[in-house]
């Protein structure tokens, strides 16, 4: 080919592309359109495998314990070391001590007392008391009726309570008996309680010969209080209850106590 053939052969390729621009440049221009929709699904999926159980971790043995350490003594001390010094200051505890101060009373083991009562029915009694050990004591009581008085008729409690005695009796009695002290001390004071021995010998009594003497027996139970005051002087009283038998009769009745005196 000539060279003048291929200039007007690029010159019209030249011109054909400069006249299909425009046409390119609208054509991108237009909008984008949506994507086509997907094919349709002809079969559904697989079930997905079911989720499998961890593996739980093997037991783990517990660790070994250790023996605690024995005690160890403290080191000997040599004669070079030094105690450790006492702490800077120290709390002091105030104690209060209470001291109490008992009056002294000096002993009185014995104790003599008269009965002032049966003086109203001719009647002169009084009592020797001895303390053999703390709360124990031995006890001597005589009696005597020494003049005339109404102590009522037969079968009356002041007269089976005096031995079956009549207006006109004389007697002697003696009363031995034991008395349990409800109070520790050295002195005869505080409540007792104790039995009795009753013996005696009546004139003219109500039972039996009622001319001649005739002894009588009993026995009694009395209950009551004593005080010791600081300087000696005693007083104290009670009841009881006591038997009397005299020849073919027999008496229940009731006593009353009241007697003062001195302790030593």
């Amino acid at each position: 080919m000539a060279p003048a053939a291929r200039v007007i052969r690029s010159l019209a390729f030249f011109a054909v592309a400069v006249a299909t621009t425009p046409f390119a440049t609208i054509a991108a221009a237009q909008p984008n359109l949506p994507p086509p929709p997907p094919p349709p699904l002809t079969a559904e999926p697989p079930p997905l495998p079911p989720p499998q159980p961890s593996p739980a971790p093997p037991p783990q043995a517990p660790p070994p314990t250790r023996p605690a350490p024995a005690p160890q003594p403290p080191p000997p001390r040599t004669y070079y070391e030094q105690p450790p010094p006492p702490p800077p200051y120290r709390v002091h505890r105030r104690r209060e001590v209470v001291y109490v101060v008992e009056e002294y009373e000096p002993p009185r083991p014995v104790a003599i007392t008269f009965s002032p009562v049966p003086l109203i029915w001719g009647r002169v009694s009084g009592t020797f008391e001895v303390q053999i050990a703390p709360h124990h004591s031995l006890l001597a009581s005589p009696n005597a009726l020494v003049f005339d008085a109404d102590r009522g008729g037969r079968y009356n409690l002041i007269s089976e309570g005096l031995g079956f005695a009549s207006l006109h009796s004389s007697s002697l009695g003696l009363e031995l008996g034991y008395h349990y002290w409800w109070r520790w001390g050295r002195s005869l004071s505080g409540p007792f309680l104790g039995p009795s021995l009753l013996l005696g010998s009546t004139t003219n009594a109500y039972a039996g010969n009622t001319t001649g003497a005739q002894g009588y027996w009993g026995v009694a139970l009395d209950a009551g209080g004593q005080h010791v005051f600081p300087g000696g002087f005693t007083m104290g009283g009670g009841i009881g209850v006591a038997y009397s038998h005299m020849a073919d009769q027999s008496a229940l009745y009731p006593r009353v106590l009241l007697q003062m005196g001195w302790s030593f």
